[in-house]
């Protein structure tokens, strides 16, 4: 038994230390669904020791806390790729967490109905391998929803789609599909299979060593992405270039340059704050992505293109003769501008005119 707690509380371990990491040096909603799949994979590790006779008949409640836990995997694993690929926060409807809900609130109320005597002796012939066939159902159901959820994954993380997403976000992808898919190659054998929960009691783990070694390999990768690619977790994802590389296509930069401009056409631009940094907030970009794809794509930066939109909407208002009441400088203001100077400056290097000269000529 040794090994099995040696490998498990470690892996446990490295998965909280990853936790806290997160917590703290990358704390923001695009990463709260790998929080979560980091805390219940260090959870299940952490308690894989106390599957065993003396512990689950002296505490009861282990069962139903620990045992429902891999109905977290799937949807939690699903959910985190999702964040990625969208690099903005994806919500999880909560449909599909009722699975895990509902076993825990059902093996909880089996055991409390049940009489202590009748509890050890279930338990004691669970380690003969004489699994029940409610348990070997719902082990089955863990199986089938926790394969939809790999096969899902699997296909997100080698799709077409895929291709417009940056080196590291692909590789992220694809190492949160490729070794939770071996340790859910080992979970089906152990759930499904009677002789290693009986074989435990013998002193044989190699299974759920196997199973806990699978497990500690994935908070290690994610380590050792970290290390690699830490700018992949802060807010807005990875910049267009990192470390000298580009992570862009130009595919993707006239995706994020269409997004640009659909806001601004909308009137984002008659915000005077408006900047490169609040703008890449909205889309859930890097500021650096949204300010090299504009430039990339349309060969101007970001300011002179937001300006273009509010040096538009003043000449329309002037074309139409819908000015009203209004100063040009009024106008200016509800355009976005926060000064006159600047006003004056930005609309002759866009019309080659002063305001009043434009106006003039509109009046000839």
């Amino acid at each position: 038994m040794s090994m099995l707690v040696f490998f498990a509380l470690l892996g446990a371990v490295q998965w909280i230390l990853l936790l806290l990491l997160i917590l703290f040096r990358f704390r923001h909603t695009k990463n709260i669904p790998l929080a979560l799949l980091i805390l219940v994979f260090s959870l299940r590790l952490g308690t894989i020791p106390t599957w065993n006779l003396q512990t689950l008949q002296a505490y009861p409640w282990i069962w139903p806390l620990t045992s429902t836990l891999p109905f977290l995997f799937g949807p939690l694993l699903y959910w985190t790729i999702e964040s990625i690929r969208q690099r903005s926060a994806f919500r999880l409807s909560c449909i599909h967490f009722v699975p895990y809900f509902l076993a825990t609130l059902g093996i909880s109320i089996y055991l409390l109905l049940i009489s202590p005597s009748k509890y050890r002796q279930r338990v004691d012939l669970l380690f003969k391998g004489n699994i029940p066939l409610w348990m070997l159902g719902i082990n089955g159901l863990k199986v089938l929803l926790n394969g939809l959820y790999v096969g899902k994954s699997i296909q997100i993380a080698y799709n077409h789609t895929t291709r417009t997403l940056s080196e590291i976000h692909r590789i992220w992808i694809q190492a949160l599909t490729v070794i939770p898919t071996l340790v859910f190659i080992l979970f089906c054998y152990v759930a499904l299979n009677p002789d290693p929960t009986a074989q435990l009691q013998k002193g044989n783990t190699g299974p759920f060593t196997m199973l806990a070694i699978g497990m500690s390999s994935l908070v290690y990768t994610l380590s050792v992405m970290v290390l690699i690619a830490p700018a992949s977790l802060e807010e807005g994802g990875i910049p267009l270039k990192y470390n000298g590389r580009n992570y862009l296509s130009d595919e993707a930069c006239k995706t994020i340059v269409q997004q640009v401009q659909t806001k601004l056409a909308k009137g984002a631009f008659k915000n005077p704050v408006l900047n490169e940094e609040i703008m890449a907030r909205s889309l859930g970009i890097h500021p650096n992505r949204l300010s090299m794809a504009i430039n990339r794509s349309l060969q101007i930066p970001f300011r002179t293109l937001l300006n273009q939109y509010r040096i538009q909407y003043i000449k329309q208002i002037l074309n139409e003769g819908s000015i009203s009441n209004k100063t040009i400088l009024q106008i200016a203001f509800e355009a976005g501008f926060s000064s006159k100077s600047t006003f004056n400056r930005v609309f002759k290097e866009q019309t080659g005119k002063s305001p009043r000269d434009y106006v003039k000529n509109l009046n000839i």
